[in-house]
């Protein structure tokens, strides 16, 4: 009895017993009947066997493939607070337990694959080389850099490609929550700032990150023990971010972007709501610095904009200070920039 004879079920059941994406492809390649099967595999499937390739075809690992299916996980989250809090214990696990809890509770198409090493081209490539001329390799490597070459010279060390991914999650998981506070009269769930600062704080892992008064940094995840493989060994991720989210040729590629829609607000609370709801829309959205990206977003963008012209100003998000003295401080809605400030306030001497 050859293979193609045995019952349907059988059959269809298959990809679920293959090791990893290259089985599955090579499966779906090999016959009409198989290829058929193939494209019935559930996408949580399709997800478990690209997982198992992460580290070949799914670089930055694990990364790549949290930024593809974290959207998804964040919406699940915000069903019930068990789920948040479900979600908050893998983030404080590190990068490869939220990759796990992706894996659980998402999915993938191989359209959605295709899709996304598109993507690679269009719009990861050209974004991460940017952050290398901002803040990687390429800027510190700049003839002359400490005596002119660049216009605010620091040591920086940072992998681009990674910190672009770091970037792309965090506006994937809390795209939802700046919603959330352009519509404050709709009450849509959210993930508040001490969730937020999990994700920075175990998920863009940092020697620099520690406790302080009003922030505890856990022994957990990237921080147990010692030459923990989920704790960077060269770079310094967090600082990097801090130094790449304020440099000028950064927020000058985001500035067009909010000038191509309308002005700056006067009202500075407003205006930094309008300069974080721009960059907090995740993979996509990297679309507005491509040229010609900017008209496909400008719908949305425009209405954005009018959402926080329009907000009362008591329903505008409120500052949430840490620290003895109160210095740091971040927003009730996500403003990555700023919770970054927060998990590092020690490296900046607070005590």
């Amino acid at each position: 009895m050859g293979i193609l004879q045995l019952p349907t079920e059988l059959l269809l059941a298959l990809p679920q017993y293959l090791h990893n994406i290259e089985d599955f492809t090579n499966l779906s390649s090999s016959c009409r009947a198989f290829r058929q099967v193939c494209s019935d595999a559930s996408p949580n499937t399709i997800l478990r066997l690209a997982a198992s390739s992460s580290r070949v075809f799914f670089r930055p690992d694990p990364h790549f493939l949290i930024a593809a299916t974290v959207r998804q996980v964040s919406d699940w989250a915000l069903l019930s607070n068990d789920n948040t809090q479900a979600l908050r214990q893998a983030i404080q696990g590190g990068v490869y337990s939220l990759l796990n809890i992706c894996v659980e509770k998402a999915g993938l198409t191989m359209d959605d694959i295709r899709r996304l090493h598109a993507s690679r081209f269009s719009l990861i490539n050209p974004t991460s080389d940017m952050i290398d001329r901002c803040a990687g390799p390429q800027f510190m490597s700049t003839p002359d850099f400490w005596n002119g070459g660049v216009s605010n010279p620091a040591t920086i060390s940072l992998e681009p490609t990674r910190a672009l991914f770091q970037i792309i999650i965090y506006g994937e998981l809390f795209a939802s929550t700046m919603q959330a506070f352009l519509e404050p009269d709709r009450a849509l769930p959210r993930f508040d700032q001490e969730f937020r600062l999990d994700f920075i704080k175990y998920c863009i892992p940092d020697s620099m990150c520690s406790s302080y008064t009003g922030v505890t940094v856990l022994e957990v995840g990237p921080y147990v023990g010692t030459n923990n493989e989920l704790m960077p060994q060269k770079e310094s991720d967090q600082v990097g971010l801090d130094y790449l989210l304020t440099c000028r040729t950064w927020s000058e590629a985001w500035e067009r972007v909010r000038l191509a829609i309308g002005p700056n607000f006067d009202d500075v609370p407003r205006q930094i709501m309008w300069e974080r709801a721009v960059q907090t829309q995740g993979l996509e959205g990297l679309d507005m610095l491509r040229p010609g990206g900017l008209e496909r977003w400008r719908p949305r963008l425009e209405e954005m904009r009018k959402n926080i012209e329009n907000l009362p100003t008591e329903k505008r998000p409120k500052e949430c200070r840490y620290g003895s003295s109160g210095r740091y401080y971040c927003w009730e809605s996500p403003d990555m920039a700023a919770e970054i400030t927060v998990t590092l306030a020690t490296y900046w001497g607070e005590k």
